[in-house]
C-alpha cells in the first residue's frame, strides 16, 4: 500500500536524482573549459535539488507516529538542511554568473557545507532504524550525497585559496558522488514498505504488518 508521504519520498528523489546528475553534467563543462560554462546548469541542478528534497521533508512530517518519531525526525530536520543548503549554493552561483565570484563562492561554500550535514543526519536517522536491504541503501545513498557535499565545499575553499585548478577537480568529484548517493536512494525509496511477521499474544507468528521504516 503507497501513503500520499510514500509519493512524495519517491517523487522527491527522483527531482534529487535529476538535479544532482544536472549539477555533475554542468559542473563537468565548467572544469573541462575551465570557464563558467555549464555554471547555469549547475544553479538549474541545484533549485531542482532543493524543490526534492522539500517534498522529502514534507512525506516524512506525513508519516510520522509514536514509533518511529525518532528516526524521523532526524531525516525530515536533515532534508530541511539540505534544502537550504541547495538554496545557498543557488544563490551563490548566480552572485558568481553576476560578478560576485569571490562572494559567491564563500556562499556556495557554505551552502554545500550544509547540505553536506543535512545528509549526515539522514544517514544517521537510517541507521536507527530496523536493519533492511533499503535501510543499507539510504545510510549508503546519503553518506555518498554527504561526502560530495562536503568534496564541494573544499572544492570552493581551494578556489577561494588561488588554487583554482584542484578546487575544480574536487568539486567535479563532489558533484558526481552526489549523483551516485542519489541513485542509490532512488533504488531504496523504490524497494517500497517491507512486511514483517508480528507476534500475537502467545508469542506466534500472527498476520503480516508494514514495518515501521517506510522506504
Amino acid at each position: 500500500m503507497i501513503t500520499h508521504g510514500d509519493d512524495l519520498l519517491i517523487s522527491g528523489a527522483w527531482l534529487l536524482g535529476i538535479g544532482t546528475l544536472a549539477g555533475a553534467i554542468g559542473q563537468t563543462r565548467q572544469t573541462l573549459t575551465g570557464t563558467n560554462l555549464g555554471k547555469d546548469l549547475v544553479l538549474k541542478g541545484n533549485g531542482i535539488e532543493a524543490v526534492g528534497n522539500s517534498l522529502q521533508a514534507i512525506g516524512r512530517s506525513k508519516m510520522l507516529n509514536p514509533e518511529n518519531e525518532r528516526s524521523e525526525t532526524y531525516f525530515i530536520f536533515g532534508a530541511w538542511l539540505e534544502a537550504i543548503g541547495n538554496i545557498a549554493n543557488a544563490v551563490g552561483i548566480d552572485m558568481q554568473l553576476s560578478g560576485s565570484e569571490e562572494e559567491g563562492t564563500r556562499t556556495d561554500a557554505l551552502g554545500s557545507g550544509i547540505q553536506g550535514l543535512g545528509a549526515a543526519f539522514e544517514a544517521f536517522g537510517a541507521s536507527l532504524t530496523e536493519e533492511s536491504i533499503s535501510r543499507s541503501f539510504e545510510i549508503k545513498g546519503n553518506g555518498l550525497i554527504a561526502a560530495g557535499s562536503f568534496l564541494e565545499s573544499v572544492g570552493n575553499i581551494f578556489i577561494l585559496n588561488e588554487k583554482r585548478r584542484m578546487g575544480e577537480q574536487i568539486l567535479l568529484l563532489g558533484s558526481w558522488t552526489q549523483v551516485f548517493g542519489a541513485f542509490i536512494l532512488i533504488d531504496a525509496f523504490s524497494l517500497g514498505p517491507e512486511e514483517q511477521p508480528e507476534k500475537d499474544k502467545d508469542g506466534h507468528n500472527g498476520h503480516y504488518s508494514y514495518a515501521n521504516y517506510y522506504v
